[in-house]
This record gives structure tokens, C-alpha cells and sequence, in this order.
């Protein structure tokens, strides 16, 4: 799903390596920014602020690198670009424009382009990397003292002592002694499993376009939140296929929630073909924003955050109160 052709990036290797590697697109950044290309951040729990630069915002250095390799080490970030990034902010300009609903095979596009925000950010490699030493963590805890023994002494070639047998039993068991790291390869390879279903489940959703005039929506590193429904007594761990609303601001003015196509279906109803009519857009629909709407928006957005809530400089009062900069 994730679109990286090398043979068609080939054109890559005469351009200069970038080291600084976007998890938050530029082109969405921008819709947040002023017209200097300027916007601010809000660092999380810290709640310190700074305003910079667009292209300085929402990167990680080596995010995607992969060195060696024949087109570039930042081959995938610049595939990225020239690919569903490009597509996605001509779709962002003409919904912006006051185009909607979407052309089906366009709306498919921004629904991938979704997906990808939920995935590719750092939140997700450091889920990958927690879960994986979890699952070492658990099989150490099986084999006990005898088995890590043998086990670190075939791995070594060479007997090792009951010291240090215990010492790395130690070292593997305790909550930071142990990261299993995931490469960017590992990351590109998840991202290009996961997008496409993902993606499915995105546009099998009725899209509701929210428009503000007065009011602003505000981004993060996480910039998709996923609504849950409220059941008292019982807990279902939330999803895109099963959370009551995707919520995705796309600009300070406009943002997009998905509905549950089943939550308000009967028993007659035609289950499929009402999931169909949803991907075909047929059930999209688009609305004036209102002040509640906004803070609820923006309250998900802020509260799913994990390092970085982004706004435009002069949005300062739509950050939800317990997220804005602290005075110091």
C-alpha cells in the first residue's frame, strides 16, 4: 500500500541525502502554520512552547534511513514525498477549495493517506520495540535460571559462569534493560503490510466534513484519534474498526470525522450495502463547525498526542487548557 517504487526513484541519487526525516508532512504542517511558514509546538508532558520553521518541525533525524542502500539512505522519505504526500496535498487544495465529497478512486487516496498517519510516526517504532522486548522478556521468564544459562552459553560458544548467568537475567527482566531496536527497514516493511487494511476500514466509514469560520483546529506527532464508545461495566480496546468516530484535523480550518457506518442500523438493513455506499462517498457529507465540535476535536487530538501538539501562532486559546504552556 505504502508507495516506494525504487526502480522509479532512481532519479533519487542526484539529489542531496536528507537526514532530517518527516513523520508529520510538510504540506500539513503548512496548513497550520502563517503565511511565514511559521507554527508553533508545544512539548509534552513538559508544556514547553517554541514557534519555528515548518521544515524544522515534526522530523526525526534518520527516521527512515536506510544506509547502503543503492538510491540513497533517504530514499523512502523522498519516495514518500513524490508520491502519496503529492497526491494528497493537491486532494488537500481542492477540499480546501470547497470541493467534497471526493471523487471515490481520490477519496481511496486520502483514506491511505490517513492510514499512514496513524502508522508511521515514532510512537509506532517504540510500540514495536516495547512489544518485542515484552515478548523476550516473557520467554526469559520461561526458561529460568538453568535455561538462560544454557542458552546464553550456546549463544556465547562457551560455558559462562552462574554470576553472570544471573547478571543477565538481570539485565533482561528489569523494565529498561532491554530494547529490542527495530531498524528502518522493519518499520517500512510494517508500514507497507498494515496501510492497506488499515486504509480499507478508513474508507468504509461515512466522512463528515466540519468547516470553521471562527474557530481553529490544532494538530500533533499523532494527529489521528480514535473515539471510543462509552459502555459502562465492559472494555474493548478502540480501533479504526471499531471506535465509534476517526477523528483527522486536515487544516486549521477543516477537519474530517468518521463515522461507525453500523451504528445506527436495523435489523433489516442491508449491512453490505451500506458499508459499499460508504466507500463510494455516497454517504459523505460536510457541515459548518461549531465551537463544541472544535473542542472536541481538539481535545482528542491534544490528549492523543505523544510529544507534540502543533497550532498556529495565533491559536493559542484553542489548545484545551491543560495542554497549553505552562508560565515559568
Amino acid at each position: 500500500a505504502v508507495p516506494f517504487e525504487p526502480e522509479a526513484c532512481r532519479w533519487f541519487c542526484t539529489m542531496t541525502v536528507s537526514k532530517l526525516h518527516h513523520f508529520n508532512p510538510q504540506f500539513v504542517l503548512r496548513c497550520f502554520a502563517d503565511e511565514n511558514g511559521r507554527i508553533t509546538t508545544i512539548r509534552q508532558p513538559e508544556r514547553r512552547s517554541r514557534t519555528s520553521r515548518v521544515r524544522e518541525t515534526g522530523a526525526e533525524n534518520h527516521l527512515y534511513s536506510m544506509p547502503g542502500h543503492p538510491h540513497g539512505s533517504d530514499v523512502f522519505e523522498k519516495a514518500l514525498g513524490a508520491g502519496i504526500e503529492t497526491e494528497t496535498a493537491l486532494l488537500f487544495e481542492r477540499v480546501v477549495k470547497g470541493e467534497w465529497p471526493l471523487p471515490q478512486l481520490d477519496r481511496n487516496t486520502l483514506a491511505e493517506f490517513i492510514a499512514l498517519q496513524i502508522i508511521r510516526g515514532p510512537e509506532q517504532r517504540r510500540l514495536m520495540e516495547s512489544t518485542a522486548s515484552r515478548l523476550v522478556k516473557s520467554a526469559v521468564a520461561h526458561l529460568g535460571m538453568d535455561g538462560m544459562t544454557r542458552w546464553a552459553s550456546d549463544t556465547a560458544g562457551q560455558p559462562i559462569t552462574d554470576e553472570e548467568a544471573e547478571e543477565l537475567l538481570k539485565l533482561v527482566t528489569e523494565d529498561d534493560g532491554v530494547v529490542i531496536p527495530y531498524t528502518a527497514r522493519d518499520r517500512i516493511d510494517m508500514m507497507g503490510q498494515v496501510t492497506e487494511p488499515v486504509a480499507g476500514f478508513i474508507a468504509a466509514r461515512p466522512w463528515t466534513l466540519v468547516r470553521f469560520t471562527r474557530r481553529s483546529l490544532i494538530t500533533s506527532d499523532s494527529p489521528v484519534s480514535l473515539v471510543a464508545y462509552e459502555q459502562p461495566g465492559t472494555w474493548m480496546g478502540v480501533g479504526v474498526s471499531n471506535a465509534r468516530f476517526v477523528l483527522y484535523p486536515m487544516t486549521r480550518r477543516i477537519g474530517i470525522i468518521m463515522r461507525d457506518p453500523l451504528e445506527n442500523v436495523g435489523s433489516e438493513d442491508d449491512l453490505s450495502g451500506l458499508v459499499a455506499q460508504a466507500r463510494s462517498g455516497e454517504l459523505d457529507d460536510a457541515i459548518v463547525g461549531t465551537t463544541s465540535i472544535e473542542k472536541m476535536m481538539n481535545e482528542y487530538t491534544a490528549a492523543h498526542a505523544i510529544n507534540n501538539i502543533y497550532h498556529h501562532p495565533d491559536d493559542l486559546r484553542f489548545v484545551p487548557a491543560g495542554y497549553r504552556e505552562i508560565a515559568r
